[in-house]
Order: C-alpha cells, then structure tokens, then sequence
C-alpha cells in the first residue's frame, strides 16, 4: 500500500472508532462512582481517548531518543491501538468484570472448559465483530492486534484466540528487523510488542492522575491535601519536571518569596489546594502535566523494555498508585459508595444467567433471535449450555451502567407483578421516572396497601 493510501486508511479507521456507537456507549460506564455525582470527570471514552493521544507521545518520544530517521510508531497506529484497548469493558467497568466472570464460570462448572469474561480479550471480539480494523492491510491488522494482547498466558483460557500468539510472533519479529535497520540491535525479552508496552504505560499514568483528581469528587480539598502530605516520598522539584514537559510559573501561597523551580512537586500540589480561587482547576492542570511528564521519563533498553529513566520522578508515579490503591480503589469508603452499584450487576448478570428470563428484556434484535433459535435447536445439554452462556456473556459484556441499571428496574417490576399476579398498567413510566431508591419505596408502599386491604 502507497504510503499516502495508507495515511488516509489509517486516519478514516482513527474517525470511524471515535464515532462509533460501540465506542460512544463508553461515555455511559464512568471510571468509578460518585457518592456526589454518582459519576466521576471521566469516563471509559474520555479515558481511551487520552490513553490513545498519550501512546502516540510515548512512541514518538521514544523515536526521537532512537534518531531522526526512526519510528516506533509502526504503521501510524498507535493512536488506534490506545484509543481501542478499552473497548471490551462492561458496565461498572473492573467491578463489572470480576462479577460477570465469576457468576459464568459458576454456571460452567460442568463443562470441559468454563466460560469466562475477560475485558482486555473482549477487545478482539468487538474489534472484529464491528469490524473497526476492516480498512487496514492485513499485515497491519495482525500488528494492531498483537500489539492490544497484554499477557499472552491469559489465552491459555480462551483457546479462540490462540491465532494472537502467532500474531505476537510475527510483530517483535518485525520491530526487531526494522530497528535492526536502523542501526540499533534489540532482543525482545518481554514477550510484548513496543507498542502494547507504550500503551499499557499511557494507561496507567492516565490513571495515576486521573484517579487522584476524581477523587476530589469524593474528597474534600482538605482531605485530599492531607493525604498527599502523608503519602507523597518523592522529592522531585519542579525544574525537574520541566526539564520533561512545560510546566507555567504560578503563584503559590506561602511561597511568594521562593524560586518557583526549587519547589517540591508535592509542596506545589498541596499548595494549589490551597488556593482561594481556580484550585481545583490549577490543581487538574499540573496533574495532567504530570503525566506527560511520566510519558517521557521513559527509556527503550537492549531487551526492548520500556523503563523509567529518572527515579524521582518513578517514586512520584509510584506515590500516585499507592494513594489511588489505598484510598480510591481500596477505601472503605468509596467500596460502601459501589456497593449497591455492584448489586445491581449482580442481579441482572444473575438474572440472565442463573433464572428463566423474559427475553423481551433483551433489546438486541441479534442476540434475542439467536437465544430463541438456540432453544429450539435440539442440541446436547453441554452444547447448549457452552452456547447460551457464550451468547449471555456476550450480551452482558456489551452493556453499560445506564443499561444495567435500566434492567434492574425492569426485574424490580417483574418480579413484583409475578407476586401481585398481574401487569401493572404504568410499569414503563414507574421505570422512566424514578430512581432505583424511590422505585423500591413506591414498590414498597404499593405492596404495604395491599397487605392492609388483605
């Protein structure tokens, strides 16, 4: 393919991903709940987004330190492969996960090999089901998918994408030969293309910050300054982050009379905190330059790993992740937050695995024929069980936390017409109107009355 033919198929995949519904339905599973909002500043679309801008920083970083004839950034990809690494999340995203793979792999138990869900190989189902690598050469697709598979020993589970070894194979062995090319001699000892590598790290440094200014949504200002006194050991100072990435002069209380570049990283992020006006705003701006700073504090070594080059500034990436383990992820507090969140997805994913299901319930035309011609299909109880189960987990990997919630007002409203033992005339607008909590109350009252009448 003509380099100019490529450049344009490249970027007509890069516009056909951004709009499209499979991508947009991410703007609908929030990266965690709010007590607040019960949404957080960003979602999985925002999110993959960012990710993907950022792992074609890293590679085009990492080209520079290389040469000015090298590109890392092989076949003009790495914007896809970041902004796609998402796309097989569930709702409530890892919370949604972990739930959906456990409830199927307790309904598969009597097969051979258990039915399980996994986000990041869920990816490979959609791209190709939606078809978002059509447009691309089949060598660049192959190089594309490869480069989304983050443990190959993972596929030891899901024996229907064994092909992705063959894949992986096939694009270090490229990365290798063109570096070779170029004068520089690699082996790759990390059983991942560099791509993925840059990926995975734009993923996490996204995170890093991102999860500490969402938390602000849960955390008051004050709260969150303490938590950054008591966890922040890193001592790296500003001049050091701007040697990395741009980093604007600002006026930082109690530090009038300092050099703006001799203050310390967590003194600064603190002190922003502290500001009466536009804190969270400069605070969000400065964690965000962070994390480009992280992007470029990165290093291609003989065994084509990706490490950090300045320690310093790693401790404060690190810092970050314990902050986000201990009092994001982790916290008591945001853990009573999701917890009924959680229960809705139990209950739907439950509902659909484990019960007899209304499957007008299921509004995917594709879905809903294929489980009715699979009923009628007179297949072995194992077959037919591997293949309603492969069809479910499908379906509710493809939902979203608006959805489940949706479906968890719909079975409140079966399962209490299946008391009364009869159809409530306004169930479609109890559903519409009301929230979770105030339909389980006028559920509650409904039955209260009829209990007195009784």
């Amino acid at each position: 393919m003509k380099r100019e033919t490529h450049r344009i198929a490249v970027e007509e995949c890069e516009m056909d991903i951004v709009g499209h519904k499979i991508f947009v339905r991410l703007k609908d599973i929030p990266m965690y709940i709010s007590k607040k909002t019960k949404d957080s500043i960003r979602n999985r679309y925002s999110h993959s987004i960012e990710v993907g801008l950022s792992t074609e920083y890293i590679l085009n970083h990492l080209s520079r330190e290389l040469g000015d004839d090298v590109n890392l950034n092989f076949f003009n990809i790495g914007k896809i492969v970041g902004m796609l690494h998402d796309i097989g999340h569930t709702a409530f995203s890892h919370d949604g996960e972990i739930i959906l793979d456990q409830m199927l792999q307790e309904a598969s138990y009597s097969l051979l090999s258990p039915i399980r869900f996994n986000a990041n190989l869920n990816n490979f189902r959609r791209i190709q089901k939606y078809g978002f690598y059509n447009n691309l050469p089949e060598d660049v697709q192959h190089y594309a998918y490869a480069s989304l598979l983050k443990r190959v020993s993972e596929l030891e589970e899901y024996p229907e994408y064994a092909y992705l070894k063959e894949h992986l194979v096939h694009a270090i062995v490229l990365e290798e030969e063109y570096l070779a090319s170029k004068g520089v001699e690699i082996k790759n000892s990390v059983n991942k293309t560099i791509l993925c590598q840059a990926m995975d790290f734009a993923d996490e440094n996204r995170y890093r910050v991102t999860d500490i200014i969402d938390s602000l949504n849960i955390y008051s200002k004050e709260k969150l300054q303490e938590i950054l006194l008591r966890s922040i050991t890193s001592d790296i100072r500003v001049k050091d982050v701007r040697k990395l990435v741009y980093l604007k002069s600002l006026e930082i209380p109690g530090y009038e009379h300092t050099n703006y570049d001799k203050i310390k990283i967590k003194e600064l992020l603190i002190a922003l905190l502290k500001r009466s006006s536009n804190a969270k705003t400069e605070f969000q701006n400065v964690m965000n330059s962070l994390s480009m700073a992280f992007n470029r504090n990165l290093t291609l070594t003989k065994e084509a790993k990706l490490v950090s080059v300045n320690e310093e500034l790693e401790c404060l990436r690190r810092d970050f992740n314990k902050i986000a383990a201990k009092y994001i992820w982790g916290s008591k507090k945001v853990n009573k937050i999701k917890k009924p969140f959680n229960h809705y997805f139990i209950t739907v994913a439950d509902y659909f695995i484990n019960k007899d299901f209304e499957i007008d319930l299921i509004d995917s035309h594709s879905y809903k024929q294929a489980l009715i011609a699979l009923d009628v299909g007179g297949l072995q109880e194992a077959v037919y069980t591997k293949e309603r189960l492969s069809l479910l987990r499908n379906f509710l990997g493809g939902l979203t936390n608006l959805k489940i919630i949706e479906l968890y007002k719909k079975i409140l409203i079966l399962n209490f017409e299946k008391k009364l033992g009869y159809t409530l005339e306004n169930s479609d607008k109890l559903i519409e109107k009301n929230s979770v909590e105030l339909l389980e109350k006028k559920l509650q009252k409904y039955s209260n009355r009829l209990k007195r009448k009784v």
